[in-house]
């Protein structure tokens, strides 16, 4: 049975787009609303015996809600180094074993971005997809969580949030089981068409 939770209306998201560290670059949503431009920290190894859907409800950082990255950044995480890194994904979806050129089965990862409105854009569609368990905060608030293992299905869950002028974090933490490890972001306005002229940038 699907077990979903997506929180809608009292978070405030902003859009955002990608700058590379000491560059002005400014990145955009695709064609289709998909958010392809991402900070990412993984693989983090899930504790022995530890089940996908309880570990998409524990830390497996610091303050995960709170996380601002940047790429460079690095963190210790029951022991082993981690550094974070800018990804853009090749499709409308991101691969965390295609990026790290590894299958990493029992492991949790962290995929942030910055997304920056010049204006408020009220009832903005949020489709979401992961494989496995799924869990999005936008700054600092929990607003989703998917607790079960399943593969990739573009927009398997959809939510209404409120882009605000300005500039929110988006944090999505996805646990692989095992094999594919993958997930997918897109905005939409409230008929169903792709948002444009949002800005992503890689650091807050």
């Amino acid at each position: 049975m699907k077990n979903s939770l997506f929180t809608v209306g009292l978070v405030a998201l902003s859009c955002l787009l990608v700058s590379k560290v000491g560059a002005a670059d400014a990145l955009k949503l695709d064609s289709e609303g998909y958010i392809r431009n991402w900070v990412m920290l993984a693989p983090i190894a899930l504790s022995e015996g530890e089940s996908g859907a309880d570990a998409i409800f524990k830390e497996q950082s610091k303050d995960e809600a709170a996380l601002q990255p940047k790429a460079g950044d690095k963190v210790k995480i029951r022991g082993k180094e981690l550094t974070w890194q800018n990804i853009t994904a090749a499709t409308n979806y991101f691969d965390f074993n295609a990026t790290l050129k590894t299958v990493n089965d029992h492991a949790a990862g962290y995929m942030v971005t910055y997304i920056e409105c010049d204006t408020e854009r009220p009832d903005v569609i949020m489709a979401v997809a992961s494989n496995d368990e799924g869990r999005i905060y936008f700054n600092g608030v929990d607003i989703y969580a998917f607790s079960e293992p399943r593969t990739l299905m573009l927009d398997a869950d959809k939510g209404k949030v409120t882009l605000k002028k300005g500039v929110n974090v988006v944090v999505f933490k996805i646990i692989n089981e095992q094999n594919s490890w993958q997930g997918a972001m897109r905005l939409l306005d409230k008929v169903g068409n792709p948002l444009k002229n949002l800005r992503i940038r890689s650091s807050p």
